[in-house]
């Protein structure tokens, strides 16, 4: 079987925190590596007071001015991000009056740093707990890595797709602050951090400058809070990061800073803006004014506002928080101003930017820095989504004449949206998915009979086949071993034969007969329904958005869908159309498919299949947690009473213990110092 190519890019860490500019030194910013766009651009963020970006928003409404004299703003780009962006922004662009340009950006790059030199040992549940909260809500093609600091010599940066890697990171974090410290009548007190150079960009930096010390080295035990440390580790990140194409998100975890200088932080925050990086921090719990130890929470918040990021506290509901932080990921503004022949000079110019707006707050970086050109995706007219108001036509798939686009109403603008995330969902989802392996108990009883069937659930894909297979693979029924299981899934995924679909076929006809009751079915499996959103599928069926509920402990809009197009993808055992319709339960953050449901009708009986997912935190992906199938046939059960739909079979499936059995490949590209 082919593994799974992450998207990977991997950065050497360490070396590069040793080689940090010199504090106090305003560095010279050589050009972008990459073609900038004509002009010079920022990314500006606008919120109203949901933490959304508005519907409308023109060049005339931003107002620029760099070293104090005013800039002219000559285009505006709103870019949608995350799942669906491409979507988004194409419905955007239909409705929009050609004063802005639209964009998205598919793939975003988050890192996710943790300071545990401010984290006091045995403090660090706080950190761990909101790190997993944004883990959560990522869209499953965000690039996303965890960073710890200090970090050890060599580390590797792998920006991937794939979450278990970090978040086994994230599960090392270590406070490096030992308890005894904080109350130590020993320690000299360190001297208060003013962050007026920070929030001031043009003030000329007087401070000494501090030596950037060598990455400290791993520490088994807490030990006292190295001043200067967090930020050296921070600088060396930045300059790895300027490498990386796109822009880019830092959330920060940290409790405080010891004893920073100003200039230090005013060159770290200008490396971030050159690096067209935006940090966020989350501040976490830590000893405050205190005799041993004294972090200060000041420089945090000004380096946030200097990279046009937030400060945020989780406190005790981190997923409120974590919701707001990503409400405002999920879009941004690009702003082209008119070139200026000092642009190019390499020096870091103060920035300052007011947007026109009832209940409107903006942040932008503190300096305009070349930077390279985000290289953002432009929208293309948008492609109206099947609705139950407009249904494909019944007959031959694809045979209906084209229409030309119009403007979509705000409902199925939403339409729209909520069908680009589940479609960018679950084409990654089954990528990730493929060569996961879970253990399936499935009880069924059908008119006093009953049978218990432990299996192998898996999905996978053939080579050269443009099809997922889900399946079972039985192994033991009612207690009974019917054969060895790990030695068959060895051979299926280390050794596959030279034709694995008949070999699949094979297993998942196996595990059919095993069904009780007379309905011959293979459609009891949780992931079939996955089937109906593939590309060459989706034209056969209408879907309309029927509200939204609380589903799973998330809020999810509910996608109701029916089969329009014959033949259908369900027939029964005579070859006939057997037409499906059903609903997805859709996070509306990621797209995440949560709860999802078939129900079939033939010749008066009726089937239902009903699939609810949980959030694996391990893996981190939703995953099936239990299927329930039921089918009903109209039954009279006396002469004189009326005949009604009553159970002949039904069916609980429960999930658990779910591995990876499968060799993957990583590829990366190393970036240079």
């Amino acid at each position: 079987m082919r593994g799974y190519v992450s998207a990977t890019l991997c950065i050497v860490l360490a070396a590069l925190a040793s080689a940090a500019a010199a504090v106090g030194q305003q560095p010279a910013f050589p050009p972008p590596s990459s073609p900038a766009a004509p002009g010079i651009s920022f990314d500006l963020v606008v919120v109203d007071r949901d933490g959304r970006a508005p519907d409308s928003l023109s060049p005339a409404s931003v107002t620029v001015s760099v070293d104090g004299k005013p800039r002219r703003v000559i285009a505006l780009r709103r870019v949608s991000r995350g799942p669906g962006a491409s979507t988004d922004a194409a419905a955007r662009l239909a409705r929009a009056d050609g004063s802005i340009a639209f964009a998205a950006e598919p793939v975003r790059n988050l890192i996710l740093v943790v300071d545990q030199a401010g984290l006091v040992r045995g403090e660090e549940r706080s950190a761990v707990n909101a790190g997993r909260a944004l883990l959560d809500r990522l869209g499953m093609a965000d690039r996303l890595a965890v960073v710890l600091l200090p970090f050890q010599r060599d580390q590797m940066l792998s920006l991937a797709t794939e979450q278990p890697v970090a978040r086994e990171t994230l599960a090392r974090v270590a406070g490096r602050i030992a308890p005894s410290l904080l109350a130590s009548p020993n320690v000299p007190a360190l001297p208060a951090f003013s962050d007026a150079a920070v929030t001031d960009p043009t003030r000329e930096q007087t401070v000494d400058p501090v030596p950037v010390s060598a990455p400290v080295p791993e520490m088994r035990e807490a030990q006292p809070v190295e001043a200067g440390g967090t930020l050296n580790g921070l600088a060396g990140l930045l300059e790895a990061l300027r490498a990386v194409p796109g822009r880019k998100v830092i959330a920060l975890f940290s409790a405080g800073l010891v004893a920073p200088s100003p200039a230090q932080l005013v060159d770290v925050s200008a490396a971030a803006v050159a690096a067209r990086t935006a940090v966020h921090v989350f501040t976490m719990p830590g000893p405050r004014d205190s005799d041993g130890v004294d972090l200060q929470a000041a420089p945090l918040d000004a380096l946030a506002r200097a990279t046009g990021g937030t400060v945020v506290s989780p406190g005790r509901n981190p997923e409120r928080v974590v919701n707001r932080i990503v409400s405002e990921l999920a879009a941004c503004f690009v702003v082209e101003l008119e070139p200026a022949a000092t642009d190019s000079d390499g020096r870091r110019r103060a920035l300052r930017v007011d947007v026109a707006g009832r209940g409107l707050s903006a942040r932008a970086p503190a300096w305009l820095v070349p930077s390279a050109d985000p290289g953002d995706v432009p929208a293309d007219a948008p492609e109206p989504a099947a609705s139950a108001e407009a249904p494909a036509a019944r007959g031959e798939a694809g045979t209906g004449a084209a229409r030309p686009p119009k403007a979509p109403s705000a409902r199925e603008a939403e339409l729209q949206l909520a069908m680009a995330r589940l479609v960018d969902y679950v084409g990654v989802y089954e990528r990730q998915y493929s060569g996961l392996v879970a253990e399936e108990e499935y009880r069924q009883s059908s008119r006093g009979n009953k049978v218990r069937l432990r299996s192998d659930y898996l999905l996978v894909k053939p080579e050269r086949s443009p099809v997922w297979v889900s399946f079972r693979d039985v192994y033991e029924v009612d207690g009974v071993a019917i054969r060895d299981r790990d030695d068959r899934l060895r051979r299926l995924f280390l050794e596959p034969g030279e034709d694995i679909w008949r070999q699949l076929q094979a297993i998942s006809d196996e595990g059919a007969r095993y069904n009780l009751g007379i309905v011959e079915r293979n459609i009891n499996v949780p992931l079939f329904l996955l089937r109906f959103l593939e590309a060459e599928n989706r034209p056969r069926f209408s879907f309309r958005l029927a509200g939204k509920r609380k589903v799973a402990g998330v809020e999810a809009w509910r996608i109701e869908f029916e089969e329009r197009v014959f033949p259908t993808i369900i027939v029964d055992t005579q070859g006939n159309d057997v037409d499906a319709k059903g609903w997805f339960h859709v996070e509306e953050v990621t797209g995440a498919i949560v709860e999802a449901a078939l129900k079939i009708e033939e010749h008066g009986s009726t089937g239902e299949i009903l699939v609810s997912f949980r959030h694996d935190p391990a893996l981190g992906m939703w995953v099936p947690a239990e299927m329930r199938e039921t089918y009903r046939t109209m039954m009279q059960r006396s002469l004189a009473g009326l005949p009604r739909l009553e159970p002949i079979i039904e069916g609980t499936a429960v999930y658990s213990k779910f591995r990876r059995f499968q060799v993957k490949t990583e590829v990366g590209n190393v970036i240079p110092k």
